[in-house]
């Protein structure tokens, strides 16, 4: 997965005093991601008796209630919500703390179990009216190779990578003694999938609190990556490398909606492109398979469709 917020961090100076801020997500966001990745190959192995299904990166709502769930596993015996952790180092959890030691260096950091805990009280409600006697559970999985839980209450269902298998194994035993019939296991799977609610995030420099007017604006060469085309007659080129395109402003145009805000209107594309003339970028604009204008003359603006 392509981290959205590498979009930002490239029309940032790097002195802005949030590009590190932004670039520590975006380490984050990679890590997450490769951990993720490892969890999900492994359950390629999981061989449990009976119905299956596994869910993976898990958007649900209930009324204004919202999770993300980075694995569900569901089976005809119990609901299990897997929450993976993809960090190195000495590991410590303790009653309400969680903390990672590298090189002596203490940084503490959010309680995965907390997170675990309301995950699966959530699910325990959303099921409710489905199958009220399901029982769901599930564990905190750390994914990265180099980590030691160095101390961990024995309450916690907090483990490793290799052995997550063992341990959902022992979950699915310890589920419903007479599993659900294959009916009511398709109504749960059903009732999940008509539910998913993918995770928007609203543009960046809202989420971040950054004013619009610090990003580095202009069309991005395709080929060397400068900020900067200049238009030419119908056609942007590249001051640096020399690359021609005609079409260079089209992602222009998907990162301001990431950027800035989900409509853009001309004078917005002229100025977050460098375009002088407003004949020319309503042409641009119009021209745009993807996106739907509304409203007239000066009131005129275009979304994705």
């Amino acid at each position: 997965m392509y981290p959205v917020q590498k979009i930002l961090l490239k029309r940032l100076l790097g002195e802005h005093e949030k590009y590190m801020l932004v670039a520590d997500d975006i380490r984050r966001s990679e890590s997450g991601d490769r951990g993720e990745d490892r969890l999900v190959a492994k359950l390629d192995e999981l061989r449990l008796s009976g119905n299956l299904q596994v869910f993976s990166d898990v958007g649900l709502v209930l009324e204004d209630w919202k999770v993300q769930i980075d694995c569900l596993i569901v089976s005809d015996r119990c609901c299990m919500v897997i929450e993976s952790k993809n960090m190195s180092g000495n590991l410590y959890f303790k009653e309400e703390e969680f903390y990672k030691e590298v090189d002596g260096i203490e940084t503490p950091f959010p309680n995965p179990y907390f997170q675990l805990t309301r995950n699966i009280r959530f699910m325990k409600e959303f099921l409710r009216n489905v199958c009220p006697t399901m029982k769901v559970t599930g564990a905190v999985i750390i994914t990265a190779k180099s980590s030691r839980i160095r101390e961990k209450p024995s309450h916690y269902p907090i483990f490793k990578l290799e052995s997550m298998m063992e341990k959902i194994y022992q979950m699915h035993s310890n589920g419903l003694h007479e599993p659900v019939s294959l009916v009511k296991f398709e109504e749960i799977t059903s009732h999940i999938e008509k539910n998913l609610s993918p995770y928007i995030m609203p543009p960046l420099c809202e989420y971040y609190r950054i004013s619009p007017r610090d990003l580095v604006r202009g069309v991005e060469c395709p080929k060397c990556g400068t900020l900067g085309m200049l238009r030419h007659s119908t056609t942007w080129k590249c001051p640096s490398c020399g690359k021609n395109d005609r079409n260079a402003h089209i992602a222009a145009v998907y990162e301001y909606f990431q950027l800035i805000n989900n409509e853009i209107t001309n004078r917005a594309f002229r100025d977050f492109c460098k375009i002088e003339s407003k004949y020319s970028a309503s042409r641009m604009l119009n021209s745009m398979k993807n996106l739907k204008g509304y409203g007239k003359a000066n009131k005129r603006y275009f979304k994705l469709k």
